[in-house]
């Protein structure tokens, strides 16, 4: 490579006045030459002072102050057209020379992707003369640059560096191999090839330093100066990343004034203003920390990064107002400023609507934009999403906007469709989700459905990024298990193949750890409702949540999840006949943690902790009343407008009163007004959006009690209670069949309502058979399931006080879970056994 003569601007050629009609002439010379060669040198000769006379211009008009250069760009794309027209007359000796011109028009116009077509055309065809090498080199190292900005500000870290791995991949070796093709080609500063050079070979430092003069002995050189705030900015990446954030921020500012130098010196140079955006996209990512919500401040207050990027991206729309890629650049910018982590909802909310504007805008320029489409979507996708977080409906929108989306024509439906076609289906099963159950054929099953087929095909197009095969697993974790679904057990294993797919990946993305857990405690519980060892697996999904790596984090999911399994650990061991107490503790402790990160969702955690304390403690014959109550005031400290955190609140009030309700039974008061205190503060029709199980579970446990205590006084009005309990059960069964708690509640009601009618002197037989159906089939399902032993025994005892049968079960369930011992006491005081 040489610096180009200092005759003329440097790069421009010094004929720049000849008229494009002359054109032609050049053409009938090249027509008229008899030898192969002449043709080739006439076609390579008149094609390269075309590039160059459109370069020329187009750099005039960028340098030029700020305006409006529609008319300019008119007449550059008319010289195209006559040079496509004249490629075409010319046969194969015009193709190479003719492809090579018309991609340095492109990259003039700033198409970017059409000049490296026609570039790479040009190559292909033969015309490989170093000029044409220093074209292409640049065309591609302006990607690989626009490809490593766009990884910096990818917030994934796994996502960030599979796009740098391809960008590195794709481009390091093809520029570093042109460059050195374009070896004595006239270029405008040696050193500015010199600089791409290092930039390839990963030597930042040496970039910097061969750009440091370029801009000063060549001010009307801005691509010099971008390529600088780049270099800039990958190396406050690295930077960074290696925690030396003092000089990273000196690098970005560097970089920002080397972009503000470059749209003051090229006003009209709309890639100067593009360049300052995507700067500002990186840089917003990589310091998230600094800025927090005030980064979206876009008027008044401090400047920053979102403000900055936005002032740029208007600039260049200045420049060009009929550009539809501008609008769309400013679309995705100010959804990507939204839909940052930490971002401020109020000021998020108004980034929403603007990039709903933006997007507007785009399909107003060009119908036909897939990336219109693609940002409409995306905004009402985040309004979706923030919907859910606030417990609210927010999927009206999303009919329209799926409708929008899968209007993009099929050759462009690649990965970025096809994972946000996946996550806007995700974001309406959410939605839909956290509204109410989702039913077999409702539209949140089916939208469920979809989003896992959606997933499967963003990941058949890239299976290497963790997070992706995280939701797919999360989906399917979800239908697994739900009690409605048919092979829940196929989805489990496919939500489990997901996870391994999703940790092939050198990942320490919490959400992969996380989805291992649930699943395992998916696994765990259907191993536990078939009678089967559930301890070693839960073991196994503890063993990584409690280690001192995931402890550090400061993650709220994972302490949450953590103590969630350390209940089922309780449980597990209280149905063994062990002590719960230490596993108890140690939830606890696990949702404490979580409540200092996310208060609402850790005192949930607390409460539920107490609830199981209160509980254990009345099944071991002990007043619950301690325990209960600090449950109820946990509960209480609760508010949320997610309806399955009102569910969840409800229920846990309820399940506090009706054990507090129990031991005011057995002492033989009114369980009444303690029944009540859950439903006085459930004012208004709040019921009717509340999940069926939970409901009819509680108000058939209600009643339940209630009956109990009627049928000492007066067994009509306790026969009306016990009627109400089992069409509740029967109503909660309707939801969810293989319910084996509800089973098991309506079993004993049955039992207990037996006993009434028997104390009545009516006939108790047809309610003890279908008791004693019931227990039959938990124990088909679930063999030597403590709890329905002890049910068939009290309904075989409750038949026949002499039942060898009944002795067999009862004697079974005790030897498997002596902690039930008392509470069979309770119902049959005359009948043992001693306490163990």
């Amino acid at each position: 490579m040489k610096d180009a003569s200092n005759a003329a601007p440097p790069g421009w050629p010094r004929n720049t006045v000849r008229a494009l009609p002359l054109l032609v002439l050049v053409l009938a010379s090249a027509c008229a030459a008899d030898k192969s060669s002449q043709r080739d040198a006439s076609w390579a000769s008149h094609f390269t002072e075309a590039a160059e006379r459109i370069e020329a211009r187009a750099r005039a008009v960028g340098l030029s102050r700020l305006h409006d250069v529609r008319a300019e760009q008119a007449e550059l794309r008319g010289w195209m057209e006559r040079l496509s027209q004249e490629m075409a007359l010319g046969g194969p000796e015009a193709q190479g020379p003719g492809h090579y011109a018309l991609g340095c028009g492109a990259r003039a116009l700033g198409q970017d992707a059409e000049a490296r077509t026609h570039l790479e055309a040009a190559w292909n065809a033969g015309f490989r003369e170093p000029h044409v090498a220093w074209a292409r080199a640049q065309a591609l190292s302006e990607h690989y640059r626009v490809l490593r900005l766009a990884a910096v500000a990818t917030p994934d870290a796994d996502e960030r560096k599979v796009r740098e791995e391809d960008a590195e991949r794709q481009y390091r070796e093809p520029v570093l191999t042109l460059l050195r093709q374009a070896a004595g080609a006239e270029v405008p500063s040696a050193d500015f090839g010199a600089a791409l050079i290092a930039l390839h070979e990963d030597r930042l430092d040496a970039a910097l330093a061969l750009l440091e003069s370029v801009g000063t002995r060549h001010p009307w050189f801005v691509e010099a100066r971008l390529l600088r705030a780049d270099v800039f900015l990958l190396r406050a990446a690295q930077r960074w990343g290696k925690d030396d954030k003092v000089h990273a921020r000196e690098d970005l500012m560097a970089g920002r004034q080397a972009l503000t130098e470059s749209a003051t010196t090229a006003e009209s140079f709309a890639p100067a203003h593009l360049a300052r955006a995507r700067f500002e996209t990186a840089a917003m990512n990589l310091t998230r920390p600094d800025f927090s919500g005030a980064v979206l401040l876009l008027t008044g207050g401090d400047p920053g990064p979102a403000k900055w990027g936005v002032e740029a991206l208007d600039l260049a729309a200045r420049v060009d107002p009929g550009n539809a890629g501008f609008a769309c650049e400013k679309a995705r910018f100010l959804n990507m400023a939204a839909e940052r982590p930490d971002r401020d909802e109020p000021f998020s909310g108004a980034l929403r609507q603007d990039a709903i504007k933006a997007a507007k805008h785009v399909l107003e320029l060009d119908a036909a934009s897939t990336c219109g489409r693609a940002e409409w979507s995306r905004a009402f996708v985040q309004e979706t999403e923030e919907a859910t977080r606030n417990g609210t409906s927010g999927s009206y929108q999303l009919k329209d906007a799926l409708e929008l989306l899968e209007t993009t024509p099929p050759y462009a439906q690649d990965f970025a469709y096809q994972l946000l076609r996946a996550r806007l289906l995700g974001a309406w099963t959410d939605n839909l989700s956290q509204l109410a159950r989702l039913q077999p054929g409702s539209p949140g099953a089916e939208r469920r459905d979809q989003a896992i087929e959606a997933y499967r095909s963003a990941l058949a197009l890239e299976a290497r990024i963790p997070t992706y095969w995280v939701r797919l697993g999360e989906l399917l974790l979800a239908r697994g298990t739900d009690p409605a679904t048919k092979d829940a057990s196929a989805d489990l294993e496919q939500a489990e193949a997901a996870w391994g797919k999703s940790v092939r990946v050198n990942t320490r993305a919490p959400e992969v750890w996380l989805l291992e857990a649930r699943i395992r405690v998916a696994q765990a519980q259907r191993q536990r409702a078939r009678g089967e060892e559930a301890g070693p697996i839960l073991e196994k999904a503890v063993a990584f949540l409690d280690s001192e790596f995931i402890r550090q984090r400061s993650n709220p999911d994972l302490q949450l999840e953590l103590g969630r399994i350390r209940m089922e650990q309780a449980k597990e061991t209280w149905e063994h006949g062990g002590d719960p107490t230490a596993l108890l503790d140690q939830a606890e402790a696990a949702y404490t943690q979580a409540a200092k990160l996310s208060p609402t969702r850790g005192r949930f955690g607390q409460a539920a902790a107490r609830v199981a304390r209160a509980e254990y403690a009345w099944r071991r014959g002990v007043d619950p009343t301690e325990e209960a109550a600090r449950a109820e005031a946990l509960y209480r400290q609760t508010h949320t407008f997610n309806q399955a955190h009102k569910d969840e609140r409800f229920a846990g009030l309820e399940k506090t009163a009706h054990i507090q309700a129990r031991h005011l039974l057995e002492q033989g008061r009114d369980p009444e007004p303690m029944l009540m205190r859950p439903r006085d503060e459930d004012y208004g029709l709040g019921w009717l959006s509340r999940d069926r199980v939970v409901h009819h579970r509680a108000t058939g446990e209600f009643f339940r009690l209630m009956a109990r205590y009627s049928a000492r006084t007066d067994p009509q009005k306790a026969e009306e209670q016990f009627k109400g309990a089992e069409q509740n059960y029967d109503e909660a069964l309707k939801v969810e069949p293989s319910n084996q708690e509800v089973r098991l509640e309506e079993g004993h009601l049955l039992r207990e309502w037996a006993v009434a009618r028997k104390a009545a002197k009516q006939d108790p037989e047809p309610l003890l058979a279908r008791g004693l159906t019931l227990a039959d089939a938990l124990l088909a399902e679930r063999p030597n399931w403590p709890e329905a032993l002890l049910l068939r025994a009290a309904i075989l005892r409750t038949k026949d006080p002499g039942s060898a049968q009944a002795r067999a079960d009862r004697d079974a369930a005790l030897k498997i879970n002596a902690n039930l011992a008392p509470g069979w006491r309770r119902q049959f005081p005359e009948d043992g056994p001693k306490a163990p």
